[in-house]
């Protein structure tokens, strides 16, 4: 015999033997399972951009070399406005030919020239002159600019306060239904935490950013938690 209890849209259950439960079963123990969840909101601490070059020439050789002279520039103004080595990867580098349009006559496909693309991620802990990094680039010739997304760069803390606060929760669950059922709330016999949700805030970007809002992110954490019924 089960007895459910919808509580703020979440489904909480008073389980008996045999039922199923969180976590391993434990044949023969009576419990309550409840879902707690924990939420901290702190800002972001590292801005991650995408950067780089596009440029067509007639000539592979032509494209390939405008692509290396602009963004040898890019990657000096960037570096040169406070970004680390290690915080610069390669993320695109493409070369494409581009078709001339078929003709009616044409029995295969034209080549009218290519286009060569080299993109970099950029990621700066200083969120705060991410603007002035983006407008560095783009002076020294970058013509693509996407990507812009703000996070945590050590989300290590926010979660486990965040887990504290979702068992926290469960406690308070379990120890209300067990009061509106009528029985006594025993000993935690196990917890499923899921994964902890580590946010991220993406922002689409042409040329220049402009004004840009960081904001507040949100570390979340849920889990489910079993606890004995006292007899």
């Amino acid at each position: 015999m089960s007895v459910w209890r919808p509580r703020a849209g979440l489904l909480v259950g008073i389980l008996l033997a045999g039922c199923a439960s969180v976590g391993a079963p434990l044949v023969g123990e009576r419990g309550i399972a409840v879902t707690g969840s924990g939420r901290v909101s702190l800002p972001p601490d590292t801005a991650v951009i995408e950067a780089g070059v596009e440029a067509r020439g007639p000539q592979l050789a032509d494209a390939t070399a405008e692509v290396d002279r602009l963004m040898r520039a890019v990657l000096a103004r960037v570096k040169a406005a406070g970004v680390r080595d290690t915080d610069v990867r390669t993320t695109t580098y493409a070369i494409e030919p581009i078709a001339e349009p078929r003709q009616p006559a044409d029995t295969g496909v034209r080549i009218a020239g290519y286009q060569v693309s080299n993109v970099v991620q950029v990621r700066t802990r200083d969120v705060a002159g991410l603007g002035r990094i983006v407008d560095a680039a783009v002076a020294a010739g970058a013509n693509v600019v996407r990507n812009v997304h703000f996070t945590i760069g050590d989300p290590a803390r926010a979660e486990a306060e965040a887990r504290a606060l979702a068992m926290k929760d469960a406690a308070t669950r379990a120890q209300q239904v067990a009061g509106a059922a009528g029985v006594k709330l025993g000993r935690l016999l196990a917890v499923t935490e899921s994964s902890p949700f580590r946010p991220v805030t993406l922002i689409s970007a042409g040329r220049a950013p402009g004004p840009i809002e960081p904001g507040a992110l949100e570390v979340a954490v849920l889990l489910e938690a079993r606890y004995a019924i006292e007899p």
